[in-house]
């Protein structure tokens, strides 16, 4: 089986919706290569496609009219995006950008409205899945409104361990590329207080560092720079 008919076979959006209406989705699904840096949509676009990643990266930002950037989340293999393009309504504030040379799914917005008027679970399976991300956007929102730098730095890392870490016997290798420059777009801080801080977990063997690469040696205590300190 191919991995387009995977992807949306296993997709929660289409959760028993019958073989006839997959089948529309997989036959109008188209899989493309995008190279490092280029954009699916981006702001005040009207998006006509949803989204699978089979490999790579897809990173959501907000973006404002005047430049400024902060970078939410990302997206890799086996997951879904660009549902807001089914409400024909242009993406005013977020865009996606694919991270590394990587290879997507499209599915033209128009046929999944086609078959979501014909079998109508897949609005109730987008309204429980876009309920859930929102949970999450909210969770996300509140650490950057009342938590300092070093607990959003350190819950961003944890993020990345989750996501992309590989277990070793001396701590947890993330095996994904990160500037400090992400780092600051990530936590909405400047590149330099990023600098300053990953050198004194560095110092104070937490993690370690090479290139753009990182090492947590010390998950327990990177953990703790998640928490506030109630003086």
């Amino acid at each position: 089986m191919s991995s387009i008919n995977l992807l949306i076979n296993s997709c929660a959006w289409f959760d028993d919706v019958p073989e006839e209406g997959r089948e529309t989705i997989i036959k109008s699904a188209r899989l493309k290569h995008y190279d490092n840096k280029k954009y699916l949509y981006r702001l005040a676009q009207e998006s006509d496609f949803v989204y699978a990643v089979v490999s790579g990266f897809v990173r959501i930002k907000i973006s404002s009219i005047g430049g400024q950037e902060f970078s939410i989340t990302e997206f890799s293999a086996n997951e879904w995006l660009g549902e807001l393009a089914l409400t024909n309504q242009p993406t005013q504030m977020f865009e996606a950008q694919v991270l590394e040379n990587s290879s997507i799914i499209e599915i033209p917005k128009r046929v999944v409205q086609a078959v979501a008027d014909k079998y109508p679970v897949i609005y109730k399976n987008l309204f429980l899945f876009q309920a859930n991300r929102t949970l999450k956007m909210s969770e996300l929102l509140g650490g950057m409104l009342f938590y300092p730098l070093a607990a959003r730095l350190a819950g961003r890392i944890l993020w990345f361990a989750r996501h992309y870490g590989k277990e070793t016997e001396n701590g947890v290798l993330i095996n994904k590329k990160m500037s400090q420059q992400e780092l600051a777009e990530l936590t909405m801080g400047s590149r330099q207080r990023i600098n300053k801080t990953l050198k004194e977990w560095e110092r104070a063997g937490i993690l370690a560092i090479q290139g753009q690469q990182y090492f947590i040696k010390d998950i327990p205590a990177l953990r703790k720079k998640t928490q506030i300190k109630n003086d």
